[in-house]
């Protein structure tokens, strides 16, 4: 009698943009097959083979990196944090390590790569940059944090915020010294306190997280989280159209709030089948397999979160010319060093430089002189091709 096989797919599409009032594009994406070591992404524009493809063995890695330093230093580094994370997982040299410590270690080369280049070439040293790293396995997730770029899960109509921004801001406001509001238009709200390429070493937050059938993954740079508020995203997450229009609709929401940043969203859904032998008895897990399909879900399921130890084992398992001209929870329990209780705040210098009033500079707390270029940039043309219905 033959046994019922669970197949595991996912269906990915990104864009990153410009802008309204940027010169320069600092984002980068990137999606990485790392059962066929395929490393999809080029000059920002996903390969359409990966739009919908299998999870193997070793997973799929998804990317969202925001580079500091202003002109070509942050555009460079954000590449170098992408593609060096890609690399490194691609061919990792111990693949019998968990993988919460293969993702640490490729941070670790990241950091070690932007910091190579700023010291060889001498005129970028101040070039940093965020990362958001998400491994997706067979209905497992481990997730890197550094910086102020974001995850987030959809799931029955909820959308939740995986991450939390490593920003001054947001430490203030877990101390209990900003209310929200305060701190969503506090003129700090963009200094980082920690950034692949700084001066200082690197401790990304991980954790492991569950998945399930039909379930999304939104990453995205703060150009995106910083603009639209929570219920906009979710209003476009739950809109039922496939990746490649939300993601469309996410970055003109941002540019439709004055397109002041880089914009990068990369969206990803989970697709979990069960293939049922013809003529075996239908079972529990498969009938209700079959109505997840049919109907999902319409409420977030509680789920247990997992935050990562290190030592232990991970759970098992183009556009018109009208286009051209426009810019074209769970809450995280590990505790993080500056978020220890009675750690004193970073100053911050008043003279600093600042960006023009649209838009705070977004600075590490070791750089602030950073003076940004404006312009603008249509999105992405690529076009993914049919990808299968969320309800099948």
């Amino acid at each position: 009698m033959g046994t019922n096989r669970t197949t595991h797919q996912i269906v990915v599409f990104g864009l990153s943009d410009r802008g309204l009032q940027r010169e320069n594009n600092e984002d980068h994406f990137m999606v990485a097959d790392l059962t066929r070591k395929v490393i999809g992404v080029h000059d920002n524009r996903l390969r359409p083979e990966l739009f919908y493809h299998d999870i193997g063995v070793r997973g799929t890695l998804l990317l969202v990196a925001d580079g500091l330093g202003g002109h070509e230093g942050g555009e460079i580094a954000s590449q170098l944090a992408v593609d060096t994370m890609a690399r490194a997982l691609v061919d990792p040299t111990e693949q019998d390590l968990p993988v919460p410590e293969q993702i640490t270690r490729a941070v670790d080369m990241a950091h070690e790569a932007i910091c190579k280049y700023h010291g060889a070439s001498g005129h970028t040293r101040r070039m940093a940059s965020t990362l958001t790293a998400v491994h997706v396995g067979h209905g497992v997730v481990t997730i890197a944090q550094v910086g102020d770029s974001r995850a987030y899960r959809f799931s029955g109509g909820k959308l939740t915020l995986l991450t939390e921004d490593q920003t001054i801001v947001h430490m203030m406001q877990k101390k209990g010294m900003l209310t929200l509001e305060e701190a969503q238009n506090h003129p700090h709200r963009n200094i980082i306190l920690q950034a692949l390429g700084q001066d200082k070493s690197v401790v990304p937050e991980l954790q492991i997280l569950p998945l399930s059938h039909n379930d999304c993954l939104l990453l995205c740079s703060d150009g995106l989280s910083s603009y639209v508020a929570h219920e906009r995203i979710e209003e476009i997450m739950a809109s039922g159209e496939d990746e490649h229009m939300r993601c469309r609709h996410l970055v003109e929401a941002a540019n439709g709030a004055g397109g002041a940043d880089n914009v990068t969203v990369l969206l990803a859904r989970l697709i979990i089948r069960e293939s049922v032998p013809l003529g075996a008895p239908s079972t529990p897990s498969t009938r209700r397999m079959q109505r997840e399909e049919k109907h999902p879900q319409k409420s977030l399921r509680a789920t247990e979160v997992h935050v990562y130890q290190p030592g232990k084992t991970a759970l098992s398992p183009e556009d018109s010319p009208e286009d051209k001209g426009r810019r074209g929870s769970w809450t995280v329990l590990l505790r993080l060093p500056w978020f220890a209780k009675g750690t004193p705040l970073p100053a911050v210098d008043d003279e600093s430089h600042t960006a023009p009033a649209s838009e705070p500079a977004k600075t590490s707390i070791w750089k602030r002189e950073i003076r940004w270029p404006w312009g603008h940039k249509a999105p992405s043309p690529t076009v993914p091709p049919h990808t299968p219905d969320a309800s099948r």
